[in-house]
């Protein structure tokens, strides 16, 4: 803890100017694919950030904004350095966390060992790995992760930036409302008129509990209302973790492809929208747009030739239910206890 430091340019890697090269195809953002590789969910250990900062001085929130507090600045030592702000560090329904435990063991070290910041309902690269320092500041961290184009939405018209727009720019922190599905599987063949069990997950950025999810197995004709799981449960603005939902849905009467759709509702009554063409974006972030997966409706007659031909594994495999609280292991079994400093209460969970 202690003053932050003078402000550093960022990188020139980390800019793009309209006077560049183009950069991009025409509808192609200028990132990496992750599908739906990215998203996971682990049960965390360790002691709030706003207890750390009142037993070092800073006792109410109020008072460190009201002194000139608005970020809150994290470094790992790779060098990464980003900022929260200080409403989201400095209070404790905030849930900031200095973490040192995931599912019960020590952290890996691929996760951060000895020490990590969770800052849940922010977009991940505010979760620094291996943290060697906390600052409280005026202004935003400097660099390409908080200051660069690196975590900047634009419009879906814009394909070059300049310094001045990118310097105008909020970066990311929450993220918005967003489904997938886990089962049936990419090209999966289901029977044409009958009912396939849909199972999936469903998170939103800030806290947000997930309040409707809808489903569809004829490519958005008709609609059928999921049932909300594991995760459903989460007490009203601290709804960390994602929640398992299910439904049963006919299958389109006609042969051939098809696709099954989700989308989900927070409790703001924020929904996907249906496309990713409004909310296209240079950097590819944050598409919500609703979670496709194409399927082949077959009859009686392709049930042979179905069995034979071998299913595409495009997707990751589905999230294994568990007996932890909010689906939070992919274990099948209970994790052990979290452990808990008296003096900070330190579990992220209850």
């Amino acid at each position: 803890l202690g003053q932050p430091r003078p402000a550093r340019p960022p990188p020139p890697s980390s800019l793009r100017t309209s006077s560049s090269p183009p950069f991009l195809r025409p509808g192609e953002p200028a990132g990496n694919e992750w599908g739906t590789g990215a998203i996971s969910n682990a049960r965390f250990g360790g002691v709030r950030l706003s207890d750390v900062l009142r037993d070092a001085g800073v006792s109410q929130p109020a008072e460190a904004v009201r002194a000139g507090v608005q970020h809150v600045h994290f470094e790992g030592s790779d060098g990464c350095r980003v900022s929260v702000p200080a409403k989201k560090a400095l209070d404790e329904a905030g849930d900031v966390l200095l973490a040192w435990e995931m599912n019960g063991e020590p952290l890996p070290r691929d996760h951060g060992y000895p020490l990590r910041v969770l800052v849940p309902g922010h977009v991940g690269v505010r979760q620094v790995k291996w943290l060697t320092e906390v600052q409280l500041a005026e202004e935003d961290a400097p660099g390409m992760w908080n200051r660069g184009l690196a975590y900047k939405v634009f419009g879906p018209s814009v394909t070059s930036v300049t310094e001045e727009e990118i310097a105008a720019t909020p970066t990311m922190q929450e993220m918005p409302v967003q489904s997938m599905i886990a089962e049936p599987r990419p090209n999966a063949k289901l029977d044409a008129g009958c009912p396939v069990d849909v199972r999936g997950v469903a998170w939103s950025g800030g806290g947000r509990g997930i309040v409707r999810v809808d489903v569809s197995a004829d490519g958005g004709a008709s609609w059928h209302k999921a049932t909300l799981a594991e995760g459903s449960e989460q007490p009203p603005g601290r709804a960390w973790a994602w929640t398992f939902w299910e439904a049963e849905v006919p299958v389109a009467e006609a042969e051939g492809a098809t696709t099954i759709i989700c989308k989900a509702t927070d409790a703001a009554h924020n929904s996907q929208p249906e496309s990713v063409a409004g909310i296209w974006n240079l950097r590819g972030l944050n598409n919500n747009s609703w979670h496709r997966v194409p399927v082949v409706a077959i009859g009686d007659g392709d049930d042979d030739e179905a069995a034979s031909e071998p299913q595409a594994a495009a997707a990751p495999a589905p999230p294994a239910r568990s007996n932890s609280r909010y689906g939070g292991a992919f274990e099948s079994s209970e994790p052990p206890a979290p452990t808990s400093e008296p003096r900070y209460g330190g579990a992220f969970h209850k």
